[in-house]
């Protein structure tokens, strides 16, 4: 049985929260303030938020669900 790693999402919460992120906000703003933030995508896996979100192509975010779909866009190359 392979296992999911399913709190990627519950870590970039808590980094949003951390650093005080509001939307809307630009992929720009937002990578200023936490693209050097390290996040855990896996069970032994962490990367910077800079590199998390680099294919992401949308510049403004209104909310977060949008930020959040860009994101699963751009991972799953949609």
């Amino acid at each position: 049985m392979q296992k999911f790693y399913v709190a990627a999402s519950h870590n970039i919460i808590k980094i949003f929260d951390k650093a005080g992120i509001q939307f809307p906000i630009s992929k720009k703003a937002l990578l200023d303030k936490v693209g050097k933030t390290q996040v855990q995508i896996d069970f032994d896996k962490k990367i910077t938020m800079e590199e998390y979100c680099k294919d992401i192509r949308i510049s403004d975010f209104a909310n977060k669900s949008q930020f959040y779909n860009a994101l699963i866009g751009s991972i799953t190359k949609l």
